[in-house]
């Protein structure tokens, strides 16, 4: 690949990063070709790289697989791309457009596989792609992407902590989050102001195969931290027509104390209250999302 720095191309084009596109540039070639290594490239997948921007790691994706999508919301970047990146066996496109709209399960059956999702993530976007790619889940193999440390943390938290939240839950219930390596604000252009983190994400494709929905367990674990001060039984009593015969009834099958707080349940304790929840309300003939 023809690549600039990101210092040369913006001279070239004498304009600079911009900022409501949150434009951060990983400079540091060994870090870009370090985070395609960690994710375990074979020959024949599919990649979707998020935020391309000027094919830091583009350029380490190519050779090793059978197709890459890059989605790049910037216009210049994206056409950029198009023109920087020589012939290559691997089938090459580039879609200018805003991740967070992307179609990765009309993507993946046109391939005929799963997917594997790479990028520097823009720091404003990363929390609502998680939700994206969970909402995607049966069709994306694994991540690895970088965000604000901030925000890695929260994605791998544990049960007690004071990061552990939604996120946690959801992806401690269908995926394995691992911390790789934190970069710091050196690294980039222009430079941020944060730490970044690198996460690895290997996500368990078949997890809501039985009940409960996806929809049903996001619900309720929104509910349950939407005030994470209070008790589950006063968090999550207005919730699913306000059945709270049924919710004791949960509480007790489980063994859970009502006055416990949501940070304290671990990501599989939410998911079998879930299921409890859920085909209680069925049996009842009432809403289960």
């Amino acid at each position: 690949m023809n690549y600039l720095t990101p210092q040369q191309y913006f001279r070239l084009q004498g304009t600079r990063p911009r900022k409501r596109f949150g434009q951060h540039f990983l400079s540091q070639l060994k870090t870009a070709e370090l985070i395609v290594r960690n994710a375990d490239l074979e020959s024949s997948d599919v990649v979707v790289e998020v935020g391309p921007g000027l094919g830091a790691l583009t350029q380490f994706i190519l050779p090793k697989v059978r197709c890459l999508h890059l989605v790049e919301l910037d216009r210049d970047l994206a056409q950029y791309l198009v023109k920087a990146t020589p012939p290559s066996p691997c089938i090459f496109e580039v879609h200018q457009q805003d991740v967070l709209t992307f179609d990765f399960q009309s993507l993946a059956q046109t391939e005929g596989q799963g997917l594997v999702i790479l990028g520097n993530l823009p720091y404003n976007i990363s929390s609502p792609l998680v939700f994206h790619l969970l909402d995607s889940l049966s069709v994306i193999k694994r991540a690895v992407f970088m965000v604000q440390k901030e925000v890695g943390e929260r994605l791998a938290a544990k049960p007690g902590t004071k990061d552990y939240g939604v996120l946690s839950v959801l992806l401690g219930v269908c995926a394995r989050v691992t911390p790789l390596f934190t970069v710091g604000p050196g690294q980039f252009y222009p430079p941020p102001q944060v730490d970044s983190l690198v996460l690895r994400i290997d996500f368990f494709r078949d997890s809501f195969e039985e009940p409960p929905s996806f929809k049903f367990l996001r619900n309720m674990v929104n509910a349950a931290f939407q005030q994470r001060r209070k008790t589950l039984q006063n968090s999550l009593k207005s919730l699913f027509g306000g059945d709270r015969e049924l919710l004791e009834r949960a509480f007790e099958e489980m063994g859970i104390d009502p006055r416990r707080r949501p940070e304290t349940l671990s990501p599989e304790e939410f998911l079998h209250l879930a299921r409890i929840m859920q085909a209680g309300l069925q049996k009842k003939g009432g809403r289960a999302g």
